[in-house]
């Protein structure tokens, strides 16, 4: 990964599609790391951290906790699509405070800072 945006895009595709395959119980129940490259993996089972890396067991997170006791409700795909946000936002926290790489990674990969200038500019 070139950006801490491009941790934060791919954290959320990998939890949407756990939650697709296994469900919120099994998702909550298991681990994201985020290895020396800084791609997020999921584990269903606990995960050491790793040299470069840092793990963050999801049930320990009280985004999680509370993405489960909403998923049990049935609520609404744009309400669950808040607490997954707020589980996004929660790991990113995490892989700050864990781990050096990540933060040396820029906010957004340069071309994208460079491609948004430039538009703005054409549009003004």
């Amino acid at each position: 990964m070139h950006s801490q945006r491009e941790v934060r895009e791919r954290a959320e595709q990998v939890i949407d599609r756990v939650i697709f395959d296994l469900g919120v119980d099994r998702f909550v129940q298991g681990t994201i790391r985020l290895d020396r490259r800084c791609r997020p993996r999921f584990s269903s089972a606990a995960l050491d951290p790793g040299r470069d890396g840092v793990a963050v067991t999801l049930a320990q997170l009280v985004e999680c906790v509370a993405l489960r006791a909403a998923a049990r409700g049935n609520v609404d795909p744009q309400v669950m699509r808040l607490y997954t946000a707020a589980v996004v936002d929660s790991l990113l926290r995490e892989f700050r405070a864990g781990s050096a790489r990540f933060r040396a990674l820029p906010a957004a990969a340069p071309g994208v800072a460079a491609r948004a200038s430039g538009a703005a500019s054409t549009v003004a």
